[in-house]
């Protein structure tokens, strides 16, 4: 390798270039090399734009394939890798591509590529695409870090570009002892190149002024979708409203968010913005293997191309039908471990999900945790006093309402059945020699007759009824709208279900009566709840004294039938 001013380097200079490759070696190229010696980003051709970078990556490596160039090397990031869109075909005109990161799906089966390179030298946000052989020698550098932003440059002079692949390959696997050199014939090829690259680049300038629009375009969308579902509290409508303004801004076929408990084999679509009436759909995941990918590595899947892609080609003839080419799966990072794995998953048929969009679902992704996390706790705190109101009106044993809230039950109908002079009815039930029984089988049996008692009454009531446990052995039932025939009718078809053997616990020939007491409504005798409840209860103890087994209905007067 000829050093200094050689034939083989285009652009002579009097010293030296060297690449100091301290923690970082792109940000050492980036920052201007060693101190006292020429300034490597005099030999950097400035970008400020990841669009512009990953645009001249991609037109170097279309480049490659058309000229199919004997001896080419190749040293690529991972995530520059995964937006080659002619990436798939790069191996078969390579003699030799090192990743550094994970190697593109596309690339698991090519022979001469090697994947996973570590290197101390590099940085995980450095992005770099260097190719060399005998007729080309080109170097894309960055680093793209959001809290810093973005900032790269490239070159074409060969031996800079040499000098910054010997330092990325040192120790890396198959790595070549010497490097190609640019030969005399490919300098005039080389430079037009070069002029070409540059005369690509001019042209984004204008274009850059049409991105800053579109990433004013995009911030406000994220400030949008933000405000959308900061409106909302409950979960499915914080996710129905992120799924469907993403497919707003980011053209797609299908916008959804799927959800992995653990280790299940298993997914649930909670929200798709083409319906929004998805709340929970299980998927299995053996069909989803880009969602899988992205369960185990909880890192971003992008598939190109689902047709050709490694991960999804066994599935390229049911994805025919569906009008999809490109899928994209995000991560959702979420703090709270009780609303499971989230991911947003996007997918269409028209052409490849572009870095721009990618970044964009990415940004609203991570801005969206909070609100997904809040409508979750939200949801949490609701369902916990939903169910501590249930306990404080419930009783434990039967599940029926208890005595206090019977009592508020009681008077709300009757101030209603009063202001409107309309019927009202309240029927009292006491279990026959319950002591007894409890005596004779045990307060375990006893506890079971009262559970299933309390099954049959549900079973009979109408839906407007309201049972509930009044103490004990004792059941009331409130019956709005009904008077004195349809109380009736209701006590005696309720007292034929409630005597019918067998219960669950006892003997078969042990038969369990019950004696029922009616009260109805009197609207001139009767001037408080209080009053009917003693109706009640004085015609059930008149049924006690009658022999028990029978249904009584009582007057104010005390008289009962």
């Amino acid at each position: 390798m000829d050093d200094g001013g050689s034939p083989c380097e285009p652009f002579p200079r009097d010293t030296k270039k060297e690449v100091v490759m301290s923690d970082s070696l792109v940000q050492t190229a980036l920052n201007g090399g060693q101190a006292g010696t020429h300034p490597a980003h005099s030999l950097l051709v400035p970008l400020h734009d990841p669009a512009v970078y990953y645009l001249l990556v991609n037109d170097a490596a279309e480049n490659m394939l058309r000229e199919s160039e004997a001896g080419l090397l190749v040293a690529v990031d991972s995530e520059t890798a995964e937006f080659l869109e002619s990436g798939s075909d790069l191996p078969s005109v390579a003699e030799r591509i090192w990743v550094f990161g994970a190697r593109p799906e596309a690339w698991q089966d090519a022979s001469n590529v090697t994947g996973d390179v570590a290197s101390e030298r590099v940085g995980e946000h450095d992005r770099f695409f260097l190719a060399l052989s005998p007729e080309r020698s080109t170097a894309f550098l960055a680093v793209a870090d959001r809290r810093t932003g973005f900032r790269g440059g490239w070159t074409s002079q060969p031996t800079y570009v040499r000098e910054i692949a010997k330092g990325l390959l040192e120790g890396a696997a198959a790595a070549p002892s010497e490097l190609p050199a640019l030969s005399y014939e490919a300098i005039d090829k080389a430079l037009c190149y070069t002029n070409h690259l540059m005369t690509l680049h001019a042209g984004q300038f204008p274009a850059e002024q049409d991105d800053v629009a579109v990433d004013k375009h995009d911030l406000m969308s994220v400030l949008e979708i933000l405000k959308a579902i900061s409106a909302k509290r409950r979960s499915h409508d914080v996710l129905f409203v992120f799924v469907e303004k993403i497919a707003q801004v980011v053209e797609m076929s299908r916008c959804s968010v799927v959800r992995i408990w653990g280790g299940e084999n298993v997914a649930h679509v909670l929200a798709s913005h083409d319906n929004e009436r998805i709340r929970d759909l299980r998927i299995d995941l053996a069909k989803y293997p880009e969602v899988r990918r992205a369960v185990d590595t909880l890192s971003r899947v992008i598939i190109k191309d689902v047709f050709h892609d490694p991960l999804t080609r066994q599935f390229s003839e049911d994805l025919r039908n569906t009008d999809i080419r490109s899928v994209m799966v995000i991560p959702i990072v979420l703090l709270d471990p009780n609303v499971g794995s989230l991911f947003l998953r996007a997918a269409r048929g028209a052409r490849p999900f572009t870095q721009r969009e990618v970044s964009f679902c990415e940004i609203v992704a991570e801005a969206a945790s909070n609100a997904l996390e809040r409508a979750h706790l939200f949801e949490s705190i609701q369902r916990a006093n939903e169910r501590l109101e249930f306990l404080a009106i419930t009783d434990g044993l039967t599940g029926l309402f208890n005595h206090r809230h019977f009592r508020e039950r009681l008077d709300e109908e009757f101030e209603r059945a009063r202001r409107y002079n309309l019927p009202l009815s309240c029927m009292i039930f006491d279990i026959d020699d319950f002591k007894q029984l409890n005596d004779t089988y045990g307060h375990l049996v006893g506890d079971q007759v009262l559970q299933e008692m309390a099954a049959r009454t549900m079973k009979i009531i109408r839906r407007s009824d309201m049972a509930a446990r009044y103490g004990g052995e004792e059941f009331t039932i409130i019956m709005p709208q009904t008077g004195r025939e349809g109380a009736e009718v209701q006590a005696h078809r309720l007292l034929e279900e409630l005597c019918r053997s067998p219960y669950k616990g006892l003997p078969a020939d042990v038969r369990v009566t019950v004696s029922m007491g009616v009260a109805v409504l009197e609207h001139e005798a009767m001037l408080d709840c209080e009053a009917l409840i003693r109706v009640a209860d004085s015609a059930l103890y008149q049924a006690k004294r009658n022999g028990k087994n029978q249904v009584v209905v009582g007057t104010a007067e005390g008289s009962g039938e």
